[in-house]
């Protein structure tokens, strides 16, 4: 296809490529396979840039498009999407720079086609920053660091050394002293490379320090960011259900076998294996409907800038909340429920369909469907909203 000009045809072309990455997944996740040619493939098709505005060499597309493409890759290759989702999520969040030099960043991101990842997890405190010269340096170490094995730009998460309160500076992944430890080793997105990142007297210049001198809920980043970040983990979710789901049809339409007491000569005339499908479709669209809705109160948000209100946050985050534990746990049945229509043969590990429940049941894990249904609940019971925090 030419290039895309509307949210219709980038949609499109997410699909399409989803899809090519769906023909030799099950080679590449045997053999773990580092994904940098679907990456190159990511960057090569201007997907990367669908965030950043078309006068700065970008698509200019809105954060509710762009979560839909999330799930459009997930949905063919687990790892690809969920690292694709980090680095749109990491350039949605760079809205928190201050123009001119924002602009400056999303251009060079755009011309460059660079790829944008975090060494940021917030229950890590390990990496201190210390005063040196007009900038910082950092050492420490942080797990959990997805993307940041193939990223050319790395937010960084730092306490200072003196009193902890927070600093976040924006490096390039090239920088002496940056170590990936190369210790994934889940049985989920395991060609993400999500581990851990170890700074030894990495320098942090001035102009690239995003944020300093933060304490805990006070960073106005957070607003935008957290509801950003958990609406494309839900997304990610969802496009592990619809790639299980596509999966079966297919195998049950090319390779399925009709059970003998079913009274139909193929598996798909069997009206249970029909009906179990319907039930799994209904249930996936209901939670697409859901997380949609609930990114459309982030496109909101992004729009309200720093005039936001309470409400407007407050709504999104508890629409991202609720719509993450919805697409989480119903992606969790559907990927397991998936092989009772397929049947026995489907566990062969050469076609690797186990890996869509153990991509979503990996990173569900990410921060507890418990508690987001906790801030669900005080905001139904009492009207509360959950407070600005790295996880709320």
């Amino acid at each position: 296809m030419g290039t895309p000009s509307t949210p219709e045809d980038w949609l499109a072309l997410a699909r399409e490529i989803g899809e090519e990455f769906a023909r030799d997944i099950a080679r590449r996740t045997r053999t773990r396979e580092r994904p940098d040619a679907q990456l190159r493939r990511l960057k090569d098709s201007g997907l990367t840039n669908l965030a950043i505005p078309r006068e700065l060499g970008g698509a200019g597309q809105r954060w509710s498009l762009i979560v839909r493409t999330i799930r459009e890759l997930a949905a063919g290759d687990g790892s690809v999407g969920m690292l694709y989702g980090y680095h749109q999520l990491n350039v949605v969040n760079l809205r928190r720079e201050p123009q001119p030099r924002r602009d400056r960043l999303l251009a060079e991101i755009a011309e460059r086609r660079l790829w944008l990842a975090g060494v940021v997890n917030p229950r890590d405190d390990d990496i201190l920053a210390t005063p040196d010269g007009a900038g910082f340096r950092l050492d420490g170490r942080k797990g959990f660091c997805s993307g940041a094995a193939f990223a050319n730009l790395l937010s960084v998460s730092a306490r200072h050394a003196d009193d902890g309160r927070r600093l976040m500076a924006l490096i390039p992944a090239d920088r002496p002293g940056l170590h990936y430890a190369d210790d994934w080793d889940h049985f989920g997105v395991e060609r993400s490379d999500s581990g851990s990142f170890v700074l030894s007297e990495v320098r942090a210049e001035p102009g690239e320090v995003i944020a300093n001198d933060l304490e805990d809920g006070d960073d106005f980043s957070a607003v935008i960011r957290t509801p950003v970040n958990q609406s494309a983990f839900t997304q990610f979710y969802l496009g592990n259900a619809l790639g299980a789901l596509r999966a079966a049809r297919a195998y049950v339409h090319r390779e399925g076998r009709a059970w003998l007491h079913a009274g139909v000569d193929k598996a798909h005339r069997d009206p249970l294996l029909v009906s179990q499908f319907g039930e799994l479709w209904i249930a996936l669209q209901g939670a697409i409907a859901l997380a949609d809705r609930a990114a459309l109160k982030v496109d909101e948000l992004l729009a309200a800038d720093e005039a936001f209100t309470a409400e407007l946050r407050g709504e999104a985050a508890v629409e991202v909340a609720g719509a993450k534990v919805l697409a989480a746990r119903t992606a969790l049945d559907v990927t397991s429920r998936v092989f009772e229509v397929m049947g026995a043969r489907a566990t062969h590990n050469r076609y690797a369909f186990d890996r869509f429940w153990r991509d979503t049941r990996t990173h569900s894990l990410h921060d507890p469907l418990a508690h987001k249904l906790l801030e669900v609940g005080e905001y139904a019971l009492n009207g509360q909203y959950p407070p600005v925090r790295a996880y709320t």
